[in-house]
């Protein structure tokens, strides 16, 4: 497992590098999301969304468990925190969902056998009212080129 760890000091950064995300995906995308109730998981999701050029407002799919917001890729959001058990997910078309487009798992660590090995995995820590620290971990089955645009990203901030 690859990793590297990103700082942001406000929201605004936070959802940059969930803008730089978007911009650079390319179908079949999967990030897994972690971090405690407040950590930001929801912010970088809004980023990725402005980055696929995704209009309307993203908020966190808690109730609905899942939102499909269309962009230059469609951006499926699933939020894991109100499930209990995995068949909740496979009665809801899970195995049609989580493939194409960008697939993100918010709360992602309560069923960790769902994740791909594809998948770029991030846990946000709140350090303080504004900073975050991302961890950015990954396989070998990530998406390569995308993975060295976020090594480079990193590097720069």
């Amino acid at each position: 497992m690859h990793e590297l760890i990103l700082t942001t000091h406000s929201v605004e950064e936070t959802r940059d590098f969930g803008i730089f995300i978007g911009k650079h995906a390319e179908d079949d995308l999967f990030i897994a999301l972690s971090g405690t109730l407040g950590a930001g998981k929801t912010h970088l999701v809004q980023g990725i969304a402005r980055g696929l050029d995704i209009d309307e407002v993203v908020t966190s799919p808690t109730f609905n468990i899942m939102n499909i917001f269309e962009g230059r890729l469609p951006l499926k959001h699933f939020d894991f925190y109100r499930l209990d058990r995995e068949e909740d997910l496979y009665n809801i078309g899970w195995d049609e969902y989580s493939v194409g487009g960008v697939t993100v798992v918010e709360w992602a660590d309560m069923f960790p056998g769902l994740i791909p090995k594809e998948a770029i995995r991030i846990t946000i820590e709140a350090e303080s009212e504004t900073v975050r620290k991302l961890t950015i971990q990954w396989e070998e089955q990530a998406p390569q080129k995308l993975v060295k645009e976020i090594e480079q990203y990193v590097a720069g901030h």
